[in-house]
């Protein structure tokens, strides 16, 4: 692009020039308002005669003999036709800075002109960029941006419909032009990226300051890594809450970039990141846990409702004057730590308060604190096995009673602060007691140790739910047993999303086979259709758990980040379930009950959770398990079917995973927490699981127990095993047996 051009008459081939541009039609305005201009001149260098006080005499002074068409200089604009008469640099400079005083004293002013600053975004950038700009805060700026001005731009951007299409660094070049056109603009018209980032940086004069506004995070990356390496402060402003991030580099060449919010990305890992990954990674460095409730629903919905990240041109004006002031700041040596910082605007878009308190689980009450030497250790060893028992959002629910070699396993509805949603029919946990039970079971059969269970040892109302008796010796186990018993300390959630390819005849046989012996029936089906209803079931059902406030308060009770709650023996840690970081962003975003409730409201987010279909698309079969009763006996037992059937599947490296938010939710619609739900939701649910029975169980309307999939093939995930606490908060000793 043409930059502007500054002609003396005085010269008699700049007098020549403009009468060429004047013959070709070039010049479409002139401009001449020097003798204004003097009249500052004279006002200024003359405040002790009063403000309206004449000052011809200092003004024909200053002008001397020069006539006035060649005092000073004509700039030239052609982008716009332009022909500007203003006074030379040193004179416009006075002027142009004299409301700066005492703001900006005149030494400060002159320490500004030999700095240089590189502006990297000129969306948010150009409000920087031009601020900086008016208060004169730099000599040399340097602006590079590869995109073009759109409309959709207007709603921050100072320009006009006149310039749609011109490149966004060359349009802030113009505007800084048309401000000040002896200050230095270097324009980067094809931005900045690996190979061309150290001309940016290095083109003489080198950078001081770094402004970085660009919306690629591989860039936001690139570019922290070359200032770091230089010892280049680095400023940066996300138009939300006044978020202002400092990163001293000159000081601390040792400061981790952006703070250390960016664990483990890289360039490396950006360079080629799809647009889920690049959008995570933008939510992840403008800091996800604090930004405004608005954009956190918005993060949500980019590609689907929304285009582009929002901002407002207030926020955007806002974050100008932010970062002009700091850059100020530091360019003067003052105080000026690295650090990140909200500079929020009174009655601004905020964020609400996260709940004060969620629902809580934890250990059972117990009368005492256990002696765990007391206990054999053939059955403290039984115990900590029973320990590793799967349960709903790893709540751990029961509680040992241990009389000699007699284990009582008892329901603690105390774990929970709150009964929770998905266990409002209570089969969840008869569910959950039933693989404690077969977990003490398998683990006495390994050791060749008799077992033997009773349900409902005092009465179906009873908080204990079985009695184990182990005897000390028992019969020999068979391969089978040792298998199942191995496999209960590495069996864990198989949550690939990688393609499951078709049980063998000899899997499906023995998954069916190892559970022969109990009253329930297991169900396994790999038709595609089956697949999609359910797989589209579980995915509104996901949907629906963290966007209704009750449920998303109880999912986010359970699910938490392990690095927030690093002491935590409960719960799931979200690490553990192999998300993606878009997927962990997501979760971030969505335990904030205000965005959950307006993404509700609003009929958005409907592709929330997608990798919940995946899921059940990738599965080589999907199961459930029936019981023939509503009693509790027999879920109790289906839960010790389910076990056995996972243990098995573990031995012969073959995946489960429990899928029962569809389950549970529908089972909620027969009690008051149905009203949770509105009609097409409850509509949606009872369609869906209509489909589950149809096309799983061919209609049969027996009570499901669980439903899970199973994946054959991929190998089991490397994560670590979700924690659990220590054997003596669960376990009460209470003497030998009568």
């Amino acid at each position: 692009m043409d930059r502007h051009k500054i002609f003396r008459l005085t010269a008699q081939s700049d007098s020549a020039a403009i009468a060429a541009l004047d013959a070709t039609g070039a010049i479409f305005t002139r401009r001449d308002e020097i003798e204004l201009q003097l009249e500052n001149l004279a006002r200024i260098r003359t405040p002790e005669r009063g403000r309206f006080a004449d000052r011809a005499d200092a003004i024909a002074e200053i002008v001397g003999d020069t006539p006035l068409d060649q005092y000073g200089v004509w700039v030239y604009y052609p982008w716009s036709g332009h022909l500007v008469h203003i006074l030379d640099e040193p004179e416009f400079i006075e002027v142009r800075t004299a409301a700066n005083r005492n703001k900006i004293t005149p030494q400060e002013q002159a320490r500004f002109a030999d700095k240089t600053v590189g502006v990297l975004g000129l969306s948010v950038g150009n409000s920087i960029a031009l601020t900086m700009a008016l208060e004169r805060t730099f000599g040399t700026i340097k602006l590079a941006d590869f995109d073009e001005l759109d409309i959709s731009n207007l709603n921050r951007l100072r320009a006009t419909v006149a310039d749609l299409g011109v490149n966004k660094a060359e349009l802030a070049a113009r505007q800084i032009a048309e401000l000040d056109p002896y200050l230095t603009v270097m324009v980067y018209e094809d931005g900045v990226d690996d190979l061309s980032i150290d001309a940016f940086f290095d083109d003489a004069p080198g950078l001081d300051l770094l402004v970085e506004e660009c919306d690629m995070p591989f860039v936001k990356i690139l570019a922290r890594e070359h200032a770091r390496t230089r010892g280049i402060p680095v400023l940066t402003e996300a138009s939300d809450r006044g978020l202002l991030e400092i990163e001293r580099f000159d000081l601390d060449p040792a400061y981790p970039l952006l703070g250390g919010l960016l664990g483990e990305l890289s360039t490396e890992l950006l360079e080629d990141a799809d647009r889920d990954m690049q959008l995570a990674a933008m939510a992840t460095m403008i800091g996800i846990d604090t930004i405004s409730d608005r954009s956190a629903i918005s993060a949500i919905e980019l590609d689907t409702t929304l285009t582009t990240w929002p901002q407002l041109g207030s926020e955007v004006n806002h974050g100008g004057a932010v970062v002009a002031s700091a850059a100020r700041a530091i360019f003067l040596g003052h105080e000026v730590p690295s650090g990140r910082r909200h500079v929020d605007i009174p009655f601004g878009i905020a964020m609400a308060p996260l709940p004060d308190t969620l629902p809580t689980i934890g250990p059972p009450a117990l009368r005492g604190t256990p002696d765990l030497t007391a206990v054999p250790t053939d059955i403290r060893e039984i115990l900590e096995l029973a320990m590793r028992a799967p349960s709903g959002g790893n709540t751990q629910p029961w509680r040992f009673v241990l009389t000699g070699r007699v284990i009582d396993v008892a329901f603690a509805p105390e774990t929970f602060s709150v009964p929770p949603l998905f266990n409002r029919k209570g089969t969840a946990g008869w569910v959950t007691l039933g693989t404690v039970t077969e977990s003490i079971v398998v683990a006495a059969r390994a050791r060749n140790l008799s077992a033997t269970v009773e349900y409902d040892p005092e009465g179906p109302d009873s908080l204990v739910y079985t009695r184990i008796t182990v005897g000390d010796t028992g019969p020999r186990a068979s391969a089978q047993e040792r298998a199942l018993g191995a496999a209960l300390g590495t069996r864990c959630t198989q949550r690939t999303r990688e393609q499951g390819r078709p049980l063998t005849d000899d899997e499906r046989a023995l998954l069916c086979g190892v559970v022969e012996d109990f009253t329930t029936t297991v169900w396994l089906g790999e038709d595609g259709k089956l697949k999609e209803a359910f797989g589209e079931g579980v995915a509104v059902a996901n949907r629906l758990r963290v966007l209704i406030e009750e449920m998303n308060e109880e999912t986010f009770s359970e699910f938490y980040f392990r690095q927030e709650e690093p002491r935590r023996r409960d719960g799931v840690p979200l690490e553990t379930l192999g998300m993606t970081l878009p997927e962990q962003t997501m979760m971030r975003v969505l335990r904030r009950p205000a965005v959950a409730r307006a993404l509700r409201e609003r009929g958005e987010a409907t592709a929330l959770l997608e990798y919940s279909r995946e899921w059940i698309a990738k599965s080589s079969a999907v199961g459930a398990i029936t019981v023939n009763t509503e009693a509790r006996r027999e879920f109790v037992e289906a839960g010790r079917a389910f076990l056995r059937l996972w243990l098995a599947a573990s031995s012969i490296g073959v995946g489960v995973h429990p899928v029962t938010a569809l389950l549970h939710e529908t089972e909620m619609l027969a009690f008051p927490e149905g009203g949770l739900f509105t009609e097409d939701e409850r509509g949606t649910l009872q369609t869906h699981t209509g489909a589950l029975r149809d096309l799983l169980l061919d209609g049969n309307d027996a009570p499901l127990a669980v439903t899970f999939r199973i994946v054959a093939g991929p190998a089991m995930p490397e994560v670590e095993p979700a924690p659990r606490r220590p054997l003596s908060q669960h376990l009460e000793i209470v003497g030998e047996p009568a």
